[in-house]
């Protein structure tokens, strides 16, 4: 899948700067105006450049893509993007006992893998 992916730009002059104790970066426009810009609120890495120029690279967050195939009581079945099947199973530390859950879900799970496959196969 091909994503198009639009760059919008806007430049403008001023001075900026950096308390080390906050951690906070403050940039000050040369000539300040209300609205020219949307607010922007994003995390990321901010790098200041040899040549001294401020850039910020936004952190790409991955968005789950996963296919949920079966809801266990402790967990549950999903089909990645990549096509591997992942069993997820959490339990407390105080369940009186967590061998018996693994096996429960692990069993629903393969059962409910085979139903999966075989509706997959019939499509």
């Amino acid at each position: 899948m091909k994503k198009n992916i639009i760059i919008k730009t806007k430049t403008i002059s001023g001075s900026g700067s950096f308390s080390e104790n906050a951690g906070v970066f403050t940039f000050n426009p040369d000539f300040p105006m209300q609205g020219k810009f949307q607010r922007y609120k994003k995390q990321g890495t901010a790098i200041q450049t040899s040549d001294g120029t401020f850039e910020f690279i936004e952190k790409n967050w991955a968005i789950p893509r996963a296919r949920l195939i079966k809801k266990l009581t402790h967990g549950r079945l999903t089909k990645t993007l990549a096509g591997d099947y992942l069993l997820t199973i959490r339990i407390n530390e105080c369940e009186s006992r967590p061998t018996g859950i693994i096996v429960d879900d692990a069993l629903t799970a393969i059962d409910a893998l085979q139903e999966y496959i075989f509706k997959e196969e019939a499509a």
